[in-house]
């Protein structure tokens, strides 16, 4: 079995700018990147040093941000493979992958799971090509 390693929390908050606001002002912790300047949706990554999280609005979900519209504003659990494809092999097998890996906008290839409660696993490689 491969190695999974925690590389982030994703959460689509009701309020982006409120929970920008916590994690940033409230809880210290330093934005690394953000994005969605002159109306596109807003969006940041955020670091306490030993952890991190992004912070999305809500936006359209045809560029394949497969999340969206599956849990609503539950987080997603985001976790670094070594081996992309052998890590699904080894999850489609028993059901539980919602997709084939794939490209994503953000430089990764990955694939989701669904954990018995409905939670979400998104499994990612960063992207050679």
């Amino acid at each position: 079995m491969t190695l999974d390693r925690f590389d982030h929390l994703f959460v689509q908050p009701s309020s982006y700018d409120a929970s920008l606001a916590f994690y940033r002002d409230a809880l210290g912790w330093k934005v690394m990147f953000s994005w969605g300047e002159g109306g596109e949706p807003k969006g940041a990554s955020l670091s306490s040093g030993a952890m991190s999280i992004v912070l999305a609005e809500s936006h359209p979900a045809e560029d394949k941000s497969k999340t969206h519209g599956i849990n609503g504003t539950r987080p997603t659990m985001h976790l670094l493979v070594e081996n992309i494809d052998q890590r699904y092999a080894e999850l489609a097998s028993s059901g539980v992958a919602l997709f084939p890996p794939e490209r994503t906008h953000w430089g990764t290839r990955w694939f989701v799971a669904k954990d018995p409660d409905g939670n979400l696993i998104a499994f990612e490689q960063k992207d050679a090509g």
